[in-house]
């Protein structure tokens, strides 16, 4: 989510001010990363307790920041589609990773037919002839 704001930011005019909470969370995750150059308003109050911080100036996307924003353009996928892709690519890498693989028919020798349950020199056992009345 934090990117996502950093390509909102781009079509922004800059300097800007941020009032919003959740957004001011996004500024300072950017500004820790060193994506954008921003001034956020003290968080301790004068009597010393933590509160959160109500507003931030952005002034800058630094280059690196940039970057981002071109990475971020030139991928096919968005973040969040890209990291659950990876997730079901390793999910599949290791499951086939532990799931034996027939190259072949362990009784005939036979190349594995991939559609076929099972190699031909396995034959189906046939019904027993019914016992005369």
């Amino acid at each position: 989510m934090h990117l996502l704001f950093l390509l909102r930011l781009q079509h922004v005019e800059l300097p800007t001010e941020i009032v919003d909470p959740e957004e001011i969370r996004h500024v300072s995750v950017l500004k820790a990363t060193g994506l954008i150059e921003a001034d956020i308003a003290p968080a301790i109050d004068p009597s010393g307790k933590f509160n959160m911080a109500r507003t931030a100036v952005v002034t800058a996307i630094t280059p690196e920041g940039i970057a981002e924003i071109t990475q971020l353009r030139t991928e096919r996928m968005r973040p969040a589609t890209t990291w659950r892709a990876a997730r079901r690519h390793r999910r599949i890498e290791r499951a086939a990773a532990t799931e034996p693989h027939r190259k072949q028919c362990s009784r005939c020798g036979a190349p594995n037919q991939p559609n076929a349950p099972a190699c031909t020199c396995y034959a189906a056992p046939e019904s027993e002839p019914s016992a005369p009345t």
